[in-house]
């Protein structure tokens, strides 16, 4: 059962409202459930969609590299939600549905572009054991720079967080998403 409640602008205090209207107003266009659980510490929520937004817009990473690394980490957390809402993000950017039911499987997918494969690389290594290899690293550094760097390490962890505040909370999916497995 869902811990939490989708804030209606008529129910926002002024902090509140100020984030709400600039996450509206920022590269999503909307305010997205784990934004909702996070007004109710507006100073939180502020930080959090200003990273996000960042993190998923403001990379060189293309958007489909983009969603390679947030379904790596929806899956690694079994963020349903998240799942559900990165799937067809991943669809539109160009992911084909082997790449991303290999994801949800656990397998390891194929990648025809070595940028993709080596952002799969990064976060399967960090997933794996909660390190990423000197080779892999140094792979990332030489393809996208230190700042490539911070910037997917920055990406996987912002979505953690995601993931972690929509499974306490207990973010329901859409209706007829397909869900992970454990």
């Amino acid at each position: 059962m869902p811990r939490y409640q989708q804030m209606e602008e008529s129910q926002l205090d002024d902090a509140q409202r100020r984030v709400f209207n600039d996450c509206k107003a920022g590269p999503r266009g909307s305010v997205p459930p784990p934004v909702h659980v996070w007004l109710k510490s507006p100073n939180l929520a502020d930080n959090a969609h200003k990273l996000g937004a960042h993190v998923r817009f403001g990379t060189q990473f293309t958007p489909k590299q983009t969603e390679i690394a947030i379904l790596m980490t929806a899956r690694y957390w079994t963020a349903q939600f998240e799942w559900a809402a990165h799937v067809r993000l991943a669809q539109q950017a160009g992911l084909s549905q082997e790449v991303i039911d290999a994801i949800a499987e656990r397998n390891t997918p194929k990648f025809a572009d070595p940028d993709d494969q080596l952002v799969y690389d990064f976060c399967e290594d960090y997933y794996s054991d909660h390190r990423v290899s000197d080779a892999t690293y140094q792979r990332v550094v030489r393809r996208f720079g230190e700042k490539g760097a911070v910037d997917l390490a920055g990406l996987i962890g912002y979505y953690s967080f995601v993931s972690v505040t929509l499974n306490v909370f207990e973010v329901p999916t859409p209706p007829g998403a397909k869900l992970l497995g454990k």
